[in-house]
């Protein structure tokens, strides 16, 4: 996996799906975007932007856990279930849209939906079962000691670079905000290191097994003590 991930970044240049999922109540936004490079050399071309409008009743639910209201344990696992049945709709939207092959994309990028103290989905390597793909999420910033605490990424990070891109392309709101999922996504594969050893976990009598949650990366490596850009990957199994 770690291999995979190296012949991504390694590249000239990359397939990002991006969606966002926050930025407008009601709607997801994913955009298609080549990357080429990292950092301050970062090249990047959008090749579609899709909208995607939540069906209402789904909008009043992801409204009342705003609301924090009580669900039981059953009806958190089918606010999941739908949150990633309606991100798996919109990455297959987007690449009919595009014309862009499923073997073409290199990563998807997700902004995971925070709402009422909840994460939605609470899981993204279902995401990526679902789709085949690796999915880069939960951005933040750590040292590369692995000591001390971490910060989370604030969109604003890379707003230079994306305020170009924006006016460019006449992009705003979800759309602008996908971009920067993007750029995350991008940044993080540069900066990353085995967080979670094998995604094994003990069985009955001991023995290992595959665990349902997926193998994830981090950005955290250790050595010099320099901030970088983190980013999890989970794996399609």
């Amino acid at each position: 996996m770690k291999a995979r991930l190296d012949a991504i970044r390694d590249k000239e240049s990359k397939i990002i799906i991006a969606i966002e999922t926050g930025e407008s109540p009601g709607r997801f936004v994913a955009v298609a975007v080549e990357v080429v490079g990292n950092g301050d050399g970062t090249v990047i071309e959008l090749h579609g932007l899709r909208e995607y409008h939540l069906p209402p009743e789904f909008r009043t639910t992801l409204g009342a856990v705003a609301n924090d209201e009580k669900f039981d344990s059953e009806e958190i696992v089918g606010i999941n279930f739908l949150a990633l049945h309606h991100l798996s709709k919109l990455y297959q939207e987007i690449l009919d849209e595009t014309g862009i092959e499923d073997e073409e994309v290199d990563l998807i990028g997700l902004k995971c939906l925070e709402i009422g103290g909840k994460v939605v989905p609470d899981d993204p390597a279902s995401l990526s079962e679902m789709t085949g793909q690796i999915v880069a999420t939960h951005f933040y910033i750590g040292v590369d000691n692995g000591k001390g605490g971490f910060l989370p990424v604030e969109e604003s990070i890379l707003q230079g670079i994306v305020g170009e891109i924006a006016d460019k392309f006449d992009l705003e709101g979800g759309g602008r905000e996908a971009v920067v999922v993007a750029l995350l996504t991008n940044e993080s594969l540069f900066h990353r290191d085995i967080e979670a050893g094998n995604g094994l976990e003990g069985g009955e009598g001991g023995a290992g097994r595959r665990s349902i949650r997926s193998v994830k990366e981090t950005g955290v490596k250790h050595g010099g003590g320099q901030a970088c850009l983190c980013g999890e990957f989970f794996f399609p199994a």
